[in-house]
């Protein structure tokens, strides 16, 4: 039997926690986080976490699951995130789905088929040391056409993987539970939605955002997959002395501007079935169209 998710998605800055909050609230629902950076540890004020204080005794899943210095796949997501929906599912609630990352949330509700690959750490530290260019080119003398055809040659990670396949082989796909998703996504008109991302990020520094970019500085910067996040990866040239702090902000802030631009081109063109609702109407929008999708789905 199909088990009803709800999924709240849109671009950094939209207003998806608070949204997804209320709608927990009323529900009886549990939060799953569909962030590729929220799942380390230690890194809070960058990945825009709600604090404890602020999740209104909604109970979060997917958060603090990753020492920073780890690596942390899509496989590896799906294996969290369907043992924590099963689990709220068992306890009577409602699962919530919330998050930017459209790539977790595509393989979440099975709209992307994904390679489950046998993996050597050491190889993959050290060709995450190199170029992207010189992956691409081992890659090519690797792997046969199938799978440079179904390769985003531009994605670094994603070309790392896919040499793992070709040096490894693959492994038996697990068996996973099957959704039915209400898949709901916040849109603002651009100019607002640009606003909100500068707020955020001058909210960050505010909050001490420059402390944990310096801890993953200090941990391996961007050797590690955490250290390549946007909001972090910017401060390291003013680190080293390249950069004002008056430089880094505004890097970082057209970053999240371009960053929520493919967002928004994302979840557009990749996850069928999506609905776009008003930011500003959020609420009134998305607790009707839960309240019909339960309803729909009891019957």
């Amino acid at each position: 039997m199909s088990i009803p998710v709800i999924v709240i998605a849109g671009p950094t800055a939209s207003g998806k926690s608070d949204l997804a909050i209320q709608l927990a609230k009323k529900y009886n629902g549990n939060i799953i986080s569909a962030d590729s950076l929220q799942v380390y540890q230690g890194l809070d004020i960058g990945t825009a976490k709600t604090p404890i204080q602020e999740r209104e005794g909604v109970s979060h899943y997917l958060l603090d699951v990753a020492d920073k210095t780890a690596d942390f796949s899509v496989a590896d997501f799906l294996s969290l995130a369907d043992q924590a929906i099963l689990e709220t599912v068992h306890s009577g609630r409602i699962p919530i789905v919330v998050g930017g990352t459209g790539f977790y949330v595509k393989a979440l509700l099975g709209f992307q088929s994904l390679d489950f690959a046998k993996s050597d750490e050491e190889e993959v530290r050290e060709d995450q040391k190199k170029s992207l260019e010189e992956l691409q080119v081992k890659l090519r003398q690797l792997a046969d056409e199938k799978l440079l055809n179904r390769v985003d040659l531009q994605n670094k990670e994603r070309v790392i993987r896919a040499i793992q396949i070709a040096r490894h082989g693959q492994v038996n796909r697990p068996k996973r539970p099957d959704y039915t998703g209400l898949i709901l996504a916040l849109e603002w008109p651009r100019g607002v939605l640009y606003e909100r991302i500068n707020g955020r990020v001058q909210l960050m520094i505010d909050q001490g955002l420059e402390k944990e970019a310096k801890g993953l500085y200090d941990q391996g910067g961007l050797n590690l997959q955490a250290g390549r996040g946007i909001g972090y990866a910017e401060f390291y040239p003013f680190f080293e002395g390249q950069q004002t702090l008056l430089e880094v902000v505004a890097t970082i802030q057209q970053n999240s501007r371009r960053y929520a631009k493919r967002q928004l081109t994302y979840w557009r063109h990749q996850i069928p079935g999506l609905q776009w609702i008003d930011g500003q109407n959020a609420w009134t929008i998305a607790d009707q169209k839960v309240a019909d999708f339960l309803k729909e789905y009891k019957q």
